[in-house]
């Protein structure tokens, strides 16, 4: 199926599963805009684009500041013209995660979990949804964490 002429916003673009998903919009024909925080994998995915001649916008974007997000998406629809979707994929979580009880998490970490995966995950959506054309479609990626449940993830203190 042929995306082009089709314009997609991506968050977390630029490793793991967005990146994977930005590739494959970008070698159906689509045009592919990428926010990540990690300047790294920023410059990782630029470099991709640019060697397979893909058409790609790739942003060094914090989701949990909405100015960051605003201006990208903006910049997405100054320089394409339009949005026909997005995938917000972004998602972080905590340092300790897996190695510590919950309640041992300190207040800090939960604050920037939740304005990554929750608060950040609304801006985008929010602007998204202000831009999109008719018709267009927004996916909201989750951690399989949400549904699947792994012994000793609350109270680790028997191990």
């Amino acid at each position: 199926m042929s995306l082009r002429g089709k314009v997609y916003a991506l968050t977390g673009g630029a490793s793991g599963i967005g990146f994977a998903t930005a590739k494959v919009l970008a070698k159906r024909g689509a045009t592919v805009s990428i926010a990540d925080i990690d300047p790294d994998a920023v410059s990782t995915a630029t470099a991709y684009f640019d060697e397979q001649g893909l058409e790609a916008l790739v942003s060094r974007v914090d989701v949990s500041q909405r100015p960051q997000v605003e201006d990208w998406l903006d910049a997405t629809v100054e320089k394409y013209g339009r949005l026909d979707g997005a995938a917000n994929v972004a998602g972080i979580i905590g340092k300790h995660h897996g190695l510590r009880a919950v309640a041992e998490l300190e207040d800090e970490e939960w604050h920037k979990i939740i304005a990554v995966n929750l608060t950040g995950t609304m801006y985008c959506l929010r602007a998204q949804l202000n831009r999109i054309v008719d018709g267009g479609s927004i996916v909201n990626v989750a951690s399989i964490h949400g549904i699947k449940d792994r012994l000793q993830t609350a109270h680790k203190r028997d191990l």
